[in-house]
């Protein structure tokens, strides 16, 4: 039962998802249509510099449903990191095939 953390940067303009098992980093790299900017196995974390709805749209795909969301804006000067984060869960650890 993976939860899945989506985590879009206004500031450097990029997409994170961290939690994805790693047999499904390819899945959502083909259904986001869009090659990972970065990758790191060992975290469980890849970036992608497409726009974040296509990525949430590919984990629906998957069969996550979000569960949580909220932006976040942090430091002293104005917008110093800003980001809207995506909690994601799928009830089952077998990938739909849709």
């Amino acid at each position: 039962m993976p939860y899945v953390l989506v985590r879009e940067s206004y500031v450097q303009g990029s997409c994170t998802v961290d939690g994805l098992p790693l047999n499904e980093f390819r899945v959502l790299a083909e259904k986001a249509t869009a090659a990972p900017e970065h990758r790191d196995e060992k975290s469980r974390r890849v970036e992608f510099t497409v726009p974040t709805f296509n990525v949430l749209n590919a984990l629906e795909q998957m069969g996550y449903k979000v569960i949580t969301s909220g932006a976040f804006v942090t430091g002293h000067n104005k917008f110093s990191n800003r980001e809207f984060i995506w909690t994601m869960h799928r009830a089952t650890s077998e990938m739909e095939c849709t």
